[in-house]
């Protein structure tokens, strides 16, 4: 009887861990990290955990995939393995925190990282040629600092055109602001998609909300709301000085320029600067309609074929 016990709770472990690596097995999209306390979100790159061990990744849902190294999980660890020559977010340790049947949560290098599930034919690639020419971001660092090597926040804030308070005030009056992106994967063909973000003010709580959304994927990009609360704006006076894209930890405004858009041509404030990963970014802000870029232009160098350049361009405000 002993005998038949044990060899149930090994039978009843070993089903277990099949169906924990079944849950697995998918494809999965990185939506949030939560890093030294900062939660970071609007994520695109794809996970893919699939059968015999392999490991693939894709830079998002409408880029190829390739093969990034292989996995298994660990059951006494509850955790999956990685093992990737490509890149350190492949390889190592991730202790699962959470999984079901559409969320994935695992806590790697300090860092809490969480997925939702998607489907296999959401992942396509885009068969649109595209005809525009790679964007190129010149300026350096070093360029955005003083004589002294300073850079002074106060200075370079009063070169903006918008306030926190403009921005909300603006952006209030409407439903969605949208911009067709192009993507330039490094080594890779360009693809393009449409996204835009989606204005939520409520004018009971005195709050607006402005959520990335794909035309794509037909959902949100920001998983969850970030209400600004417009009784208390001066708390988001220094960090939400473009918003509602990222903000530039250092930047440099480097003049005006009038813009054409599918809406019309206006006059841009352009600013040059680095944003959150060290990632360089080229705003044109446009000056009288603040909250509102006319066009966008985002680096992130990283490994191959991680690293690419984004090119936003204003379609609509509606």
């Amino acid at each position: 009887m002993k005998k038949l016990t044990i060899t149930l709770l090994l039978l009843l472990v070993a089903f277990i861990a099949q169906s924990q690596e079944s849950k697995i097995i998918g494809n999965w999209q990185l939506t949030t990290v939560i890093d030294d306390g900062k939660t970071l979100e609007g994520f695109q790159t794809v996970f893919i955990f699939a059968e015999k061990g392999v490991l693939k990744a894709a830079r998002s849902t409408t880029s190829k995939s390739i093969e990034a190294g292989t996995w298994k999980y660990n059951k006494k660890k509850k955790a999956i393995i990685m093992t990737s020559s490509m890149d350190k977010d492949f390889n190592g340790e991730a202790k699962i925190i959470k999984l079901n049947d559409s969320v994935l949560a695992y806590k790697k290098d300090e860092a809490i990282l969480s997925f939702k599930k998607i489907t296999p034919k959401s992942i396509a690639v885009n068969t649109n040629k595209i005809t525009l020419k790679k964007p190129v971001l010149l300026f350096e660092r070093e360029t955005l600092f003083d004589e002294k090597g300073d850079f002074n926040y106060e200075e370079a804030e009063s070169k903006l055109p918008w306030r926190i308070e403009t921005i909300v005030n603006f952006l209030k009056e409407y439903n969605e602001v949208v911009y067709d992106v192009t993507n330039f994967p490094d080594e890779q063909e360009a693809d393009a998609w449409v996204e835009s973000e989606k204005i939520n003010y409520n004018e009971e709580a005195k709050s607006i909300d402005v959520r990335r959304y794909s035309y794509f994927q037909n959902e949100y990009i920001d998983m969850t709301e970030d209400p600004i609360w417009m009784d208390n704006l001066q708390e988001y006076e220094y960090d939400f000085m473009f918003f509602p894209k990222e903000n530039l930890n250092i930047y440099k405004v480097v003049g005006t320029e009038n813009v054409a858009t599918a809406i019309g041509t206006f006059e841009c404030t352009v600013v040059e600067g680095y944003g959150d990963f060290d990632g360089k970014i080229k705003y044109w802000m446009v000056n009288e309609k603040p909250g509102v870029f006319a066009k966008i232009v985002k680096v992130k160098d990283a490994m191959v074929p991680f690293g690419y350049t984004n090119l936003y361009t204003l379609k609509e405000i509606k």
